[in-house]
């Protein structure tokens, strides 16, 4: 055996005496990482053309074949002994790190805990960094993180069992991001609470149960999430809560379903969900609903009647009163009891204007902006949505609730605003202010917040005489009486209660709102000028924001606006909102951001509200890109993050006539508007800009017009998607915009193929050469899309084997890239290819392969298409039933993203629908509705066993 070591962690690299020349070129380098995995074993050329092509043509042996002549004529002839035995890697199995490290992994005993420090030193990078994409790595890299995933949790417990909780943070660390693993999500907030990192740990919980809400996840009551999150807030630290939440229930959920089935969609079932978003009234913001609630017993049995006699609800009361925390603990409440077995929370502050409700339920829910898709997301089951801060929207919500009652049985509608509905049926509850008998409450919880802001305790009975005279003055609200509580940072109690006699009397008739006014204006009145402008200019944000859009849009004369952010929420009057691509995100409260809009504006908007639509698109144009990219997860999150203000900035520049901006803005964000399926919206946007008056930007009318092709296709109108095509092909060339312009050629040479115009699709597809060469490096994300709608256009003329190499070489270069919606894509093609050359089986596994590329990044659309494929693939191996299951399945949950199967792909999959039917007979509608109740990720087993283990 050679002395060289063969490093597979970070990217294949061979050290020691006679270590051959570093590799270059992806195939040869995943050549040698797949003989290295098994050093001890002889590959046959099948095995190697499966391991590296997933669609293997004609010419790949005879490429295999070359490139392993080429490594033993560079140097790597010793390692690569051939023969007839086949073909493999002359190294001892401990040569090889990934081999090491397994072996690491299984020590036991008194030398456990320094082989698990050795095998994480092991390692440097992830493995086979550079040939993830290959047929034979993934697994790999699955079983591999999986192993170093349970390695550290085993580290983690052992490092808090010898109370060191902040090393085992640190050994936590490397799965912080992956919001979807409850053993490390548990694991970590209770070691950053055992820290004594209290804030931070309750962040953890609540980042993970919201992003678990955004996803459509269901989180079981059993997971103790909400009792996790109690005790945490209560000091008791997080042990506690490693075996309440870790136990039966918890466990890693994998990458959340596209396209979940009605009965696994939903928020935490626990109420952290409900809890983690703060509105209007929502006392100390997000972070409230981490503490355990004070007093409202009594309000809390009148909402358990009204729910009990009606299925519609709504809280009212003044601004402040505590609606929102109220809220979040009856849905707490209502999980734990399983009252409810799904919950969604819609935040309506962050809407402007009445047109854009159905909009923001359906981003919340994660389905199509149509009322149709709504109540399929939330019917199927017993599900609780609230609708907070509904007072400014109160004809459109009760509209909304009203045909979505009507829809959904199961359904019951939980609504805070300052007034009611006034509609049939609807069980109005009254929420006060803490006083008269409830002042106790009110004394309670001033203490606990100055507790929390200043650490003060051991209060006297004089103390809390004042402090019940402080909260009669300030009416009870609990907004107000947090807020002043949350000065005892830098004042005394008689300094807070002496600054507030400016609030009148006891009894003096000032209004509850005109109170609430008076304790933020007091708040307000003791911070500087320059925090004073900043909280202005933080008003006028839709949603949350981070320092990077401060720093760029607000101005504050010789003052940095960060810094002032930054004190103004260490004085409650901004708070935390979690934290995006590892940066921290901030919102205001909506009675503080209503007072600051009043009262704080004194700078022109104008001048305000254009650096932020400037900033808006800039920020777009360089964040959108990357979504073809292997940053695509962090850039989607940052754009989901940043929603409301892109919309925002995208309709003032439509009003205002600034048809530079708003095209710039439509042409950045038009891909992530189709991948999150909101097409009718992004399709009216991109209308509305394009009809603004004033000179052509083909440039960026052409990036808009792309991705509304693809929502017209979708859409199913043949038309409408054909207009689209033809627009984006005349924007295209009028830029003389290579990527698009090659793209757009390329679309219209797959639609001349569908109309059977040889002579159409051949210039077409010569044009888009032409453009292909004249396209630069960064832009090949455009070259793999070019290549595998090629392909397309080849398989539908009937050219399966030219159809096969465009396909394969589209898949290669967008592996490369981190292109993982090309990835999907290119399987999708390749999977009807196969199907119709007689491989159903292969098909089916290309097919898998693609829906889980479109699983793990969010894609509904796309993972709908391809189980709609599968199903026409399962009709060809003679698996009906099957097929039928999941045909049933595509038609349920379809509509609600947007993708109608027979409109979008019938020309295709409709007559294998008509041979099932006509196989199953009377069989097919239980089957279709068997499939209806299920979700993407049983398609996918079910697919797998079907075919025979494809």
């Amino acid at each position: 055996m050679n002395a060289v070591q063969i490093h597979l962690f970070g990217g294949l690299r061979v050290t020691g005496e006679g270590a051959p020349p570093p590799v270059r070129g992806a195939i040869p380098e995943a050549i040698l990482c797949r003989l290295a995995l098994d050093p001890e074993r002889s590959f046959s050329t099948d095995e190697l053309v499966e391991a590296l092509w997933p669609a293997a043509s004609d010419s790949v042996v005879s490429s295999l074949r070359a490139h392993l002549s080429r490594l033993r004529t560079r140097g790597w002839g010793e390692l690569l002994p051939g023969g007839r035995g086949g073909y493999r890697l002359a190294v001892a199995p401990e040569a090889v790190d990934v081999i090491r490290y397994r072996r690491l992994l299984q020590v036991g005993g008194a030398d456990r805990a320094r082989a698990l420090a050795e095998a994480e030193a092991l390692w440097i990078g992830a493995p086979l960094a550079r040939v993830g994409e290959f047929p034979f790595a993934p697994p790999v890299i699955a079983e591999l993180g999986m192993l170093r995933r349970d390695a550290a949790l085993e580290l983690a417990d052992r490092e808090v069992a010898a109370a060191r909780p902040a090393s085992a943070v640190a050994a936590l660390a490397p799965w912080a991001d992956d919001l979807e693993d409850d053993e490390v999500g548990v694991r970590l907030a209770g070691a950053l609470a055992d820290a004594g990192r209290i804030a931070d740990a309750l962040a953890e919980v609540d980042r993970r149960v919201a992003h678990r809400r955004r996803a459509g996840a269901t989180v079981s009551a059993s997971e103790g999430w909400a009792s996790l999150r109690d005790r945490i807030a209560r000091g008791e630290g997080g042990g506690a809560g490693l075996a309440a939440a870790g136990g039966a229930g918890a466990g890693r959920v994998g990458a959340p379903a596209p396209a979940p089935a009605p009965g696994d969609l939903g928020a935490d079932a626990s109420g952290g969900s409900v809890g983690t978003v703060a509105g209007a009234d929502e006392p100390g913001g997000p972070s409230a609903a981490r503490r355990a609630l004070i007093g409202r017993v009594a309000e809390l049995d009148r909402i358990s009647d009204a729910r009990a006699q009606s299925r519609l609800v709504t809280l009212t009361g003044p601004a402040g009163v505590g609606k929102t925390r109220l809220a979040a603990e009856v849905a707490r409440r209502g999980a734990a009891g399983a009252d409810d077995d799904a919950q969604w929370f819609v935040d309506l502050t962050v809407i402007r204007s009445p047109d854009r409700l159905i909009g923001a339920v359906a981003e919340t829910l994660g389905c199509a902006s149509e009322i149709d898709a709504i109540a399929a997301a939330v019917g199927g089951r017993r599900t609780l949505v609230v609708f907070d801060n509904a007072e400014h929207v109160l004809g459109e919500t009760a509209a909304l609730a009203a045909a979505l009652l009507e829809r959904c049985a199961g359904l019951s509608v939980l609504v805070t605003s300052r007034e009611a509905m006034r509609m049939a049926g609807e069980r109005v509850v009254p929420v006060e202010p803490l006083l008269g008998g409830a002042l106790d409450d009110a004394v309670d919880l001033f203490l606990e917040r100055a507790r929390d802001s200043g650490g003060m305790t051991g209060w006297s009975a004089d103390d809390r005489a004042a402090v019940r005279r402080l909260c009669v003055a300030l009416d009870g609200l609990p907004l107000a009486i947090e807020l002043a509580a949350a000065r005892l940072d830098v004042l005394s109690l008689d300094e807070v209660a002496g600054s507030l006699e400016a609030l009148g009397p006891e009894g003096s008739g000032a209004g509850r709102h005109d109170s609430l006014d008076a304790a933020i204006g007091w708040s307000v009145g003791m911070i500087s000028d320059d925090e004073r402008g900043t909280l202005g200019q933080l008003a006028r944000f839709s949603g949350s924001f981070g320092l990077d859009a401060v720093a760029g849009i607000c101005r504050v004369e010789g003052a940095d606006p960060r810094e002032s952010t930054i004190a103004l929420v260490r004085r409650s009057l901004v708070v935390p909102a979690g934290a995006v691509g590892g940066g921290r995100r901030f919102r205001l409260l909506d009675t503080v951001r209503r007072y600051a809009r009043m009262h704080l504006q004194a700078e022109d908007d104008a001048e305000w509200w254009a650096r932020h639509g400037s900033w808006m698109a800039a920020y777009a144009d360089r964040t959108a890109p990357l979504l073809r990219s292997a940053a695509a997860p962090k850039a989607r999150a940052s754009l989901r993050s940043y929603a409301a203000d892109l919309q925002d900035a995208t309709a003032r520049a439509i009003r205002s006539g600034d048809r530079a901006l708003a095209v710039e803005l439509v042409g950045s964000l038009a891909w992530f508007w189709y991948e999150r399926g909101q097409a009718d919206e992004a399709l009216n946007l991109i209308d509305q800009a394009l009809a603004v008056p004033g000179p052509r930007r083909p440039g960026p009318e052409a990036r808009a017009l792309y991705a509304a092709t693809f929502m017209q296709a979708v859409g199913g109108d043949p038309l409408a998607t054909v207009h689209a095509l033809r627009r984006f092909a005349e924007a295209a060339d009028d830029a003389a915009d290579p990527p698009h312009a090659m793209i757009a050629h390329t679309l219209l040479g797959s639609l001349a193929a569908v109309e059977g115009n040889i002579e159409a699709r051949e210039a077409e597809l010569a044009i888009a050469e032409r453009w292909r060469t004249q396209v630069g490096e960064e832009d090949r994300w455009a070259i793999a899309d070019h290549l595998y709608i090629r392909g397309d256009a080849l398989r539908i003329a009937g050219h399966p084997a030219q159809a096969l190499d465009s396909l394969e070489e589209g898949y290669r270069l967008a592996a490369e890239i981190g292109h993982t919606w090309t990835l999907a894509a290119s399987c999708y093609i390749t999977g009807k290819v196969l199907t119709q050359v007689g491989r159903p089986r292969d098909a089916v596994g290309i097919l898998r392969t693609g829906a889980g590329h479109s699983l793990a990044r969010g894609d509904r659309i796309s993972a709908l298409a391809a189980v709609n494929a599968i199903a026409v693939a399962l009709v060809e191996l003679g698996a009906v039933e099957e097929a039928a299951e999941l045909f049933g399945l595509v038609d349920a949950l379809g509509p609600r993203f947007g993708f109608h199967p027979v409109a979008s792909d019938g020309s295709y999959a409709e007559p294998f629908r008509a041979r099932a039917a006509a196989s199953l007979g009377g069989a097919w509608d239980l089957a279709r509705a068997r499939g209806a109740a299920r979700d993407v990720a049983w398609a996918l087993e079910r697919s797998a066993a079907a075919a025979g283990g494809s």
